[in-house]
């Protein structure tokens, strides 16, 4: 394989799917946007199967959720992104028939995806009502030089006809919902209404906004010079058409760009929409395709530079996890008000939220790779820090801040609270994110102007929702009652494992770091009104965190109750009954030992000097026979388990089932969006596993071993300001400092020195 094939999704190469996977697989984004790679002709049009739209970072309508018996502090309204128009849709008129108004018949040919530039390239043949057929060609990509244009160029040549064809550019519709019928509530499609105005402009550009969240947009469009074309009323809509004399063999190419702006509050973008149309205006002229394409492509480039995974060995895999990569990068948002959405930017599915996947399964990817991007979802948590106030007040919790399970405003937008609002590991999931960053990036001005109050606030909530117990079973020790771990299969439980420890890390590092402060920025403390008093609190609740264990089966135990249940029949359930959430009431899952993802054995992975090996081969063990890995975090988790135990074909059989997931839709409902923690998860199993990194004081350490069918894993990581390249062969590991100041590391927890110009290489056998 050359290297470019490295790099490209070729349709010919995946396993047949049906449109709406297709779609996702090659959606296009910047992290400002998406916009699926759907049949061009669709638009609003339910004729055909797929399920075209643009979604904007952010950008949503509020759907009121209804209950039978609606109790104080309950969500009222969910948050689901806009699926907005498609700015690759096209109309064609041959011989007086629009596609529009007449179906055509439409077939696809072929798709390209060159992550090397970003460049999309599709084939489709046509055929008019009147026989005419004629071939289709796109080229498209969403720029990451300027994260608001999205551009396309179109090549049409006929195939069995010569004569005229009209080139129609127009968005006749706004409400791009094309309805689709699903038992699976996480791709519930809420209706959501918008209003279209256009804007006077010499350009079409239209403002798009939201009836009840009181949001909008701006999209501009204009035609490149490669082949201009003059803005014309049609319909009463502003629109580009020409006619052209097709000859057969010869094809005729047209391009468009669209800029589209950030959300804003509807009054705001109301009352600067028509400097908008001034900048567009000029923004957009003059412009070429090429022009465009090698500025944006030289951002990608800078992108594969630093976080590129070079795997050797397995070029299918490979590719995969460079697929995984491409769509984390184009998922992410990078404004410090967004974050990314559980499916990127790729689908409907979960209504566009955001939950504890960004933070911690895909965060740390951009930590050590993309940490400008990383800092920017941080600071939207940060930015989000109001709401969380309000919620916790609302929640009777009367200190601290208390997030949201899942939202995109910073509003809580779950409906169903034992699986929501009682997952409130979420607060030490977001500090555990942060205090990640601050350590790989040593970004102190992060922690003292933003970070730290984020620590403090969620440890906060923790002596505010927990308590001193006086019962016999937890004397003296601090629990956490009615709480849900990520175990979503096991609710409203006392003492949750894994949110005990969160808890306590949480804590911990407020501790840590209020220390810290007092000394280097003590007037940050002052405005956050801690106390040596509050900060020895942090420190009690920290010291007595009540962590359950079982000295029977010696065992973390996930509950109070956990290892008390009846196990659920897992190789008697036909595999039809999976995942289980869609087949069985949640009292009855509930009743039974069954995991629907890794829960107690995630602190295994967070903290592995929590455990010697004696210890995580018990948790491990136990917790893999009652998992039905029905959540596609939880495989990634126990792969890297089961590395650190020496389990290498199960730890192989692991990242197999993660890695090719979405390309191969082995979940069934990629069509709904990638699988965007499952991805990071990709990352978290070369790197934390295979790789073996982990964080010591100050620096890192090295522990790799690669499957047997790899001959080699390279990638890149950002240390402090230092860019390393770490190279692992079946026998030995080279680190090479590409830029910065020398550093201590630890390979195997043996030190070695790291300077520039000298690399340091070692026998692993």
């Amino acid at each position: 394989m050359d290297a470019n094939d490295a790099f490209q999704i070729h349709l010919q190469k995946l396993p047949p799917q049906d449109e709406k996977t297709f779609e996702t697989i090659y959606t296009l984004g910047n992290g400002h946007f998406g916009i699926r790679a759907s049949n061009p002709l669709q638009g609003n049009s339910s004729h055909f199967n797929g399920q075209p739209g643009m979604f904007v970072n952010g950008f949503y309508d509020l759907t009121e959720l209804s209950y039978g018996e609606n109790y104080s502090g309950y969500a009222q309204n969910s948050q689901t992104i806009c699926q907005l128009p498609d700015p690759r849709f096209i109309i064609f008129e041959v011989d007086g028939i629009r596609s529009d108004e007449t179906p055509y018949d439409v077939k696809l040919v072929d798709k390209n995806l060159d992550m090397r530039t970003g460049v999309l390239m599709e084939i489709f043949d046509v055929k008019s009502p009147t026989n005419k057929q004629f071939r289709l060609t796109l080229q498209s990509f969403a720029s990451h030089a300027d994260k608001h244009l999205f551009v396309i160029k179109y090549s049409v040549s006929a195939l069995n006809f010569t004569g005229a064809l009209t080139v129609i550019k127009q968005h006749p519709y706004i409400d791009q919902q094309i309805k689709f019928h699903t038992d699976d509530m996480r791709a519930s499609q809420p209706e959501t209404m918008l209003d279209r105005t256009f804007i006077r402009s010499k350009l079409p550009i239209m403002l798009i906004s939201t009836r009840k969240s009181q949001l909008a947009l701006i999209i501009a469009q204009q035609a490149l010079n490669d082949n201009p074309m003059q803005v014309n009323i049609i319909d009463d809509l502003p629109s580009f058409s020409k006619t052209f004399d097709l000859t057969q063999g010869m094809s005729q190419s047209f391009s468009f760009v669209y800029a589209i702006s950030f959300p804003h509050p509807l009054l705001k973008t109301t009352l600067t929409q028509s400097s908008f149309a001034a900048a567009s205006e000029k923004r957009l002229a003059d412009k070429s395709f090429k022009q465009l394409l090698d500025e944006s492509a030289a951002k990608i480039d800078q992108f594969w530079e630093n976080s590129d995974v070079e795997l050797s060995g397995d070029a299918t895999l490979a590719k995969g996890i460079r697929f995984n990569l491409f769509h984390l990068y184009q998922a992410a948002g990078s404004d410090g008000l967004t974050s990314i959405p559980a499916k990127g930017l790729t689908g409907p599915g979960y209504e566009g939220h955001y939950f504890w996947d960004a933070e911690m399964f895909m965060l740390p990817y951009f930590i050590y790779t993309e940490p400008a991007i990383a800092r920017q979802l941080l600071l939207y948590r940060y930015h989000t820090l109001p709401q969380a106030q309000h919620r916790a007040r609302e929640m009777a919790v009367d200190n601290g801040v208390m997030f949201p399970w899942r939202t995109i405003n910073g509003e809580e937008a779950s409906s169903y609270y034992p699986a929501g609002t009682a997952q409130v590991h979420i607060n030490a999931d977001i500090a555990y994110a942060v205090d990640t960053y601050v350590r790989v990036t040593g970004d102190d001005d992060f922690l003292t102007d933003y970070g730290y109050e984020i620590i403090v606030k969620t440890a906060r909530f923790w002596l505010a929702y927990g308590h001193w117990a006086t019962d016999d079973a937890h004397q003296g020790k601090f629990v956490i009652d009615d709480v849900t771990g990520p175990d979503e299969y096991t609710a409203m439980v006392s003492n949750n494992y894994f949110t005990n420890r969160m808890a306590q890390n949480n804590l911990s590092i407020a501790v840590k770091y209020s220390n810290q402060l007092k000394h280097s920025h003590p007037e940050k403390l002052v405005t956050l009104n801690v106390t040596d008093k509050e900060i020895d609190q942090f420190n009690r609740a920290a010291d007595g965190m009540y962590l359950p264990y079982d000295h029977e089966l010696k065992i973390k135990k996930q509950d109070d109750l956990s290892t008390s249940k009846p196990v659920w029949p897992i190789k008697e359930t036909p595999r039809d009954q999976f995942p289980l959430l869609l087949h069985y009431h949640p009292m009855t899952i509930y009743h039974y030992q069954v995991n629907k993802q890794a829960d107690t054995v995630m602190t295994d992975f967070l903290f592995p000097k929590d455990q010697d090996a004696a210890q995580l081969k018990r948790d491990f063990d136990y917790y893999e026979t009652i998992t039905v890995h029905d959540s596609s975090l939880s495989r990634a988790i126990f792969g890297i388990l089961a590395h650190r135990l020496h389990h290498a074909d199960d730890a192989y059989h692991y990242f197999m089932q993660t890695v090719m997931m979405d390309l191969t839709n082995s979940q069934g409902n990629t069509g709904d969006g990638i699988h965007a923690a499952n991805m990071g998860s990709t990352w978290l199993s070369l790197i934390y596993g295979f790789a073996g990194l982990g964080l010591e004081k100050e620096s890192f350490n090295l522990s790799p071993e690669l499957p047997e069918a790899w001959d080699s894993l390279r990638f890149r990581i950002w240390f402090h300001g230092r860019q390393i390249e770490i190279t692992i062969t079946q026998s030995a590991v080279t680190v090479k400092l590409l830029s910065g100041e020398p550093l201590q590391f630890y390979l195997k927890h043996k030190t070695f020195q790291l300077t520039k110009g000298r690399l340091v290489n070692q026998f692993l056998k």
